[in-house]
């Protein structure tokens, strides 16, 4: 091995310790531009609801026998805590799958989340305003005042 092979791995290594996790890829409706992020206005109008909850657990799914790391996806049990926009109550679990569009979340964090239905499940859209929480105290601030506005 060569001192440039060598050297090109540590730096791959290192800068994979700086960005731990992968983002989705976001594009603008109509383009193969990214770094969309959905309007909040828009996703406060749109989302079925919109809850403060809880991670409480991760339950990962092995689906496909030919996926090289076994998961295809996980499903993501969340408590609410807080009913910002519709009727969600109590436990859900959302679907989360094992691509770099999935919202990521890690057991006991609190977000506020975005939350969508489909006929493939309960999910969150990594393109949305989800976010963790505290950070998320912001977001929170102008949903309440978005939807006082709707009524």
């Amino acid at each position: 091995m060569n001192l440039k092979t060598v050297s090109a791995g540590w730096l791959l290594l290192v800068l994979s310790a700086h960005f731990p996790s992968a983002y989705a890829v976001c594009f603008y409706p109509g383009t193969d531009r990214s770094g969309y992020k959905i309007p909040l206005k828009t996703e406060v109008r749109t989302a079925e609801a919109i809850v403060i909850g809880r991670v409480l657990s991760e339950d990962r799914l092995q689906e496909d026998a030919d996926d090289p790391d076994g998961v295809t996806a996980s499903n993501v049990t969340i408590k609410i805590l807080k009913r910002l926009k519709g009727t969600l109550s109590g436990v859900i679990v959302v679907r989360n799958e094992n691509t770099s569009s999935r919202y990521p979340m890690s057991v006991g964090e609190e977000h506020i989340l975005f939350v969508s239905r489909t006929n493939r499940g309960t999910w969150i859209d990594s393109c949305g305003n989800s976010e963790v929480m505290p950070d998320g105290e912001q977001v929170v601030k102008e949903v309440r005042t978005q939807l006082r506005s709707l009524k």
